[in-house]
């Protein structure tokens, strides 16, 4: 989910610096360059607690609890953001966010699909 939500906000930085509205790339927008912002935080985050569950397990058995907890947690929370940024990325894109000609949209079904696998959102 990390992956997906990387390859979105890297696809949607060179979209919005590449297209041009009202004679500025979207980028310069502040609404736009707010969800670049968000979704680059929040990757971060997913980031962090990736390697914190990786760490938890290498801990071995007294961990055990731990790990539970942790890897529930993140789970859960990259399902969620990765949705939300995949999200942004459609929105980015405009109309082309919905066309098979920009893989946004199959990133944006993978992770409505583990959100809904979460439980996260309805189908």
């Amino acid at each position: 989910m990390v992956g997906v939500s990387q390859a979105v906000l890297d696809y949607s930085i060179k979209y919005a610096k590449e297209r041009v509205a009202f004679g500025f790339p979207i980028a310069t927008r502040q609404s736009i360059a707010f969800m670049l912002a968000d979704a680059a935080i929040e990757i971060e985050g997913m980031r962090s607690m990736t390697w914190k569950a990786a760490w938890t397990a290498d801990q071995g058995e007294a961990m055990n609890n731990e790990l539970l907890r942790i890897s529930y947690l993140t789970k859960t929370y990259a399902a969620e953001q990765a949705f939300k940024i995949s999200d942004y990325g459609v929105s980015i894109l405009g109309g082309h966010g919905l066309i098979r000609e920009h893989n946004i949209e199959l990133w944006f079904r993978n992770a409505r699909a583990f959100s809904m696998l979460e439980g996260l959102i309805m189908a």
